[in-house]
């Protein structure tokens, strides 16, 4: 780059052209590589790396958080800055995020306050009992079932926000392994993992929506669900009767349409 091309004189020092070039000329430009948008030197489309979509992008996100997170339990601390962005990444910070997981705690609670009794753990009372033993009461866990919405009116954003919120059911609920089934879900079921992170879990779909189908699958499963929670954008039919068991819908977009009143509603902005 010569000085003359910006009405500047020859055999000056950096320093003193830098205040006098044209503000596009100082400001560093890394590429797309950056920021995501096609600098003028760079190899056309055709020719260059296939750029990432949101969902690729948001997956890598966390991906390099979750690396920093274990690499800071296991060698040693980050800094503070990026230790908070993948805090950030890891951890939706949002107002929304206290209401989902509120409507999870209640409702964990809710289906744990279903005791029964069992004589796999006889009561401490039998002792005094010569010849009988006594059942002891079982607060049994809350099973939990979580629907994602992969229809085509959930765009890449949607279905980032999605995967995120998975994260904090499984935590706020408390549970882990096989007690966590997830069901990919858009006119049908396309896929059903059980999980304990979202690494795990298996999408597919991009047909119509119909969570209907996705409710009444995860109710068919062995180990009936008492919590139902749907990852959706509201652009579903609903079932026309209240299952038996709690359902929390999570609606994804400020427009989405508000369901039947027997589901609880938690609205998440994109």
């Amino acid at each position: 780059m010569e000085p003359r091309l910006f009405g500047l004189p020859e055999g000056q020092l950096f320093e003193v052209y830098l205040d006098r070039l044209p503000p596009h000329v100082r400001a560093p430009d890394c590429g797309s590589g950056a920021h995501g948008r096609p600098a003028p030197w760079e190899l056309p489309d055709s020719a260059g790396p296939a750029r990432l979509g949101d969902v690729e992008a948001q997956a890598l996100r966390r991906q390099t958080a979750e690396a920093m997170r274990a690499h800071q339990r296991t060698r040693g601390t980050l800094p503070a800055g990026w230790q908070r962005w993948a805090e950030e990444v890891l951890e939706p910070t949002v107002d929304w995020r206290r209401a989902l997981s509120g409507a999870v705690r209640e409702a964990a609670a809710w289906a744990g306050g279903a005791v029964d009794y069992t004589y796999r753990r006889p009561s401490r009372r039998t002792p005094a009992l010569r010849g009988v033993v006594l059942p002891s009461l079982r607060r049994p866990l809350p099973r939990v079932a979580v629907v994602i919405d992969t229809s085509g009116s959930m765009g890449d954003a949607e279905l980032a926000a999605a995967l995120a919120e998975v994260t904090g059911v499984l935590r706020e609920v408390g549970v882990r392994g096989n007690r966590v089934t997830v069901l990919a879900c858009d006119a049908d079921v396309q896929a059903v993992s059980r999980v304990a992170a979202t690494e795990q879990i298996t999408l597919g779909g991009g047909g119509g929506t119909d969570m209907r189908v996705g409710i009444e699958a995860a109710l068919a499963t062995p180990d009936r669900p008492s919590i139902v929670v749907v990852l959706t954008d509201g652009y579903t039919p609903w079932p026309d009767e209240t299952p038996p068991c709690r359902v929390i819908a999570a609606l994804i977009g400020s427009a989405a349409p508000q369901p039947p009143s027997w589901v609880e509603t938690v609205r998440i902005p994109t």
